[in-house]
């Protein structure tokens, strides 16, 4: 599953689940990228969907180095969908999105870049526009999305503030460097992030215990591979949009929090401790709020 004899550079990992019309724009992305079609495979990886999920992605099975893996559908288990894709890869590295994420025609190439450059272990968060937990302006970011041409949507997304990453508030604070902070594993989601395979196996996957409710689970990766060693980025290069789409924000809300619970369990650290403390004030800086901690102990 991992090491120099991977076929792939890179594994691109989507979980969907009753969503073939936000995966087919992934997929469509996926096919427009500007490198080698042999460098790199696609796993999308169903948590057991009833729509025609299976029928959509058959097309693409001449386009793209296509693995469909199937798990029947027992409740939200987004992580052991990961964890089945992750077991099916062949690339020495692997690329998170999420089924309507969509690629910037450089992306993957640019994960590749990253990666190839090991002077020491890292992983990389992607940029993400268009992502809002609120579901603000969704209309008009529709407006905006030409989802057959990602570097024009890009650049319409790129004009207006509103539009940008929900995090790049905090990146721009730190300069776009997250990698020396003391919790860069708060920005780690799975929108759109890739990690070395080696990497992840040997941390453990995903942790299967956040299965049946919605978040956290990779956060809890990030913090996993945090304590070994290995460097949180952002790749502000590799760009992608996140095409809007209903979400039950109260039952995530509920969701998350119980997560976020066990979590703090799991770790029992001060970080996830503030983490829990500051829930309902959404996007915290916590990596600020653990600087000034630290700056007042004596």
């Amino acid at each position: 599953m991992s090491g120099s004899s991977n076929k792939y550079e890179i594994s691109v990992i989507i979980p969907t689940y009753n969503r073939s019309q936000l995966l087919q724009y992934t997929l469509d992305s996926l096919c427009l990228q500007q490198i080698e079609p042999w460098r790199f495979e696609v796993i999308v990886s169903d948590d057991g969907s009833s729509d025609h999920t299976r029928g959509m992605i058959s097309r693409y099975e001449h386009m793209l180095n296509l693995k469909y893996v199937y798990q029947e559908d027992r409740g939200y288990r987004v992580a052991s969908a990961r964890n089945n894709a992750i077991r099916r890869s062949a690339g020495n590295v692997c690329l998170f999105i999420d089924a309507g994420v969509i690629l910037h025609v450089d992306c993957v190439a640019e994960h590749i870049r990253f990666h190839r450059t090991k002077i020491y272990r890292k992983s990389a968060i992607g940029y993400v526009y268009g992502f809002d937990h609120h579901q603000k302006s969704n209309t008009l970011l529709k407006d905006l999305i030409v989802p057959s041409d990602p570097v024009y949507s890009i650049r319409q997304l790129e004009k207006s503030p509103q539009f940008r990453d929900v995090r790049d508030k905090h990146y721009r604070k730190y300069n776009y460097k997250i990698e020396n902070l003391p919790a860069p594993w708060y920005y780690f989601w799975t929108c759109h992030v890739s990690v070395s395979t080696e990497d992840i196996v040997k941390i453990g996957l995903f942790d299967e215990a956040y299965d049946g409710r919605w978040g956290v689970e990779d956060n809890d990766l990030g913090i996993r591979l945090y304590q070994d060693d290995v460097q949180i980025c952002l790749l502000r290069t590799a760009l992608s949009i996140h095409y809007p789409h209903f979400k039950d924000q109260e039952q995530r809300k509920r969701e998350g929090y119980r997560n976020l619970l066990y979590l703090h369990h799991k770790f029992n650290m001060l970080e996830t401790k503030l983490c829990v403390e500051n829930y309902d004030n959404g996007l915290v800086d916590l990596n600020e709020i653990i600087l000034k901690l630290l700056q007042d102990i004596p």
